[in-house]
């Protein structure tokens, strides 16, 4: 995804990773991870365990929604604290990594009221303490949610309360940037895929590949065509961390995600059956006439910018 700026694609991204991983050492900054038990969350700590190495547990400090600790495939360790005690811990102007929130499966258990409240506690908390200590940098994921109509931004907190959240969040950390001169990368995600994916009855990639695993048949409820572009996790992670450590010219950003193709649902199936070997699966489905399609995809041209310069 981060494109060959010289020799092969893989060369690049190795390449582009050392020196990403000699800014953020150089520095002396706190990296502060909120939502870090999540996918974003444990891709973004396994990132910057392999970047920092020795000085991991010097430099960052994460925060879930209850204290645990958390295992890294390095087998190294870290303390996750509780968003709540976030306030009574010293800070120093950091770098956010911001992925604390009700996530949309959430809406229909809480209500979207509360779904809402509680996810404005969350900002507003956070909001709070950069304002008080201070941050020089910000990683928000936001969501293609975000989205109505042509590509209008305004969603209904009652139709669409999940899309309603995030665009308060997008508005909020942009006028707090504006106003401490903190630099913001905002993503509007659409699909993403790869280590660390949870809720694998939601996701449809992970539910496929649940059910081979299983030795299961793949069921494609969607009775109409469903079109999805899915990024790597950890490129996306990656690209914010550049952005954000001034390796390109940008104060604050807003792109969202896209892949580099474009996949019907049943294909990405049947994909998933070739690449685990899986030879005698079977993909069922049962489509139907006259279904409008679900397409679900960003519009990718910045990100794939910003990919080639970094």
């Amino acid at each position: 995804m981060l494109g060959p700026a010289e020799g092969s694609g893989s060369d690049a991204r190795d390449k582009y990773i050392i020196r990403l991983a000699a800014e953020l050492r150089r520095g002396d900054f706190p990296i502060v991870v909120t939502g870090g038990t999540g996918w974003l969350g444990r891709a973004t700590l396994n990132l910057l365990d392999r970047m920092l190495g020795p000085l991991f547990h010097d430099r960052v400090r994460v925060f879930g929604s209850s204290a645990r600790t958390l295992v890294l495939p390095s087998g190294r360790d870290i303390g996750c604290l509780a968003l709540t005690s976030l306030s009574e811990v010293p800070l120093r102007p950091s770098l956010w990594l911001h992925y604390a929130c009700l996530t949309k499966d959430r809406v229909e258990s809480e209500g979207h009221q509360a779904f809402m409240s509680q996810n404005d506690t969350i900002r507003e908390h956070v909001a709070s303490l950069i304002e008080r200590h201070g941050a020089f940098g910000m990683f928000l994921p936001s969501s293609g949610a975000v989205y109505g109509p042509g590509r209008t931004t305004n969603p209904d907190p009652v139709i669409n309360p999940y899309g309603a959240g995030k665009r308060r969040d997008e508005r909020r950390f942009l006028a707090l940037a504006a106003g401490n001169g903190m630099r913001l990368v905002t993503t509007r995600i659409f699909n993403i895929a790869g280590p660390f994916i949870n809720k694998t009855e939601t996701y449809a990639i992970a539910s496929f590949i649940t059910a081979l695993l299983a030795r299961q048949p793949v069921v494609i409820r969607a009775r109409g065509f469903v079109y999805r572009s899915y990024v790597p996790v950890e490129d996306l992670i990656l690209i914010a961390l550049g952005i954000l450590m001034n390796m390109v010219e940008a104060q604050s950003l807003c792109f969202d995600t896209q892949g580099e193709v474009t996949i019907e649902v049943e294909a990405l199936a049947w994909r998933a059956v070739r690449l685990l070997g899986f030879a005698d699966a079977r993909v069922e489905r049962n489509r139907a006439e006259h279904v409008p399609d679900n397409t679900y995809v960003g519009e990718g041209a910045m990100m794939r910018a910003l990919a080639a310069q970094l």
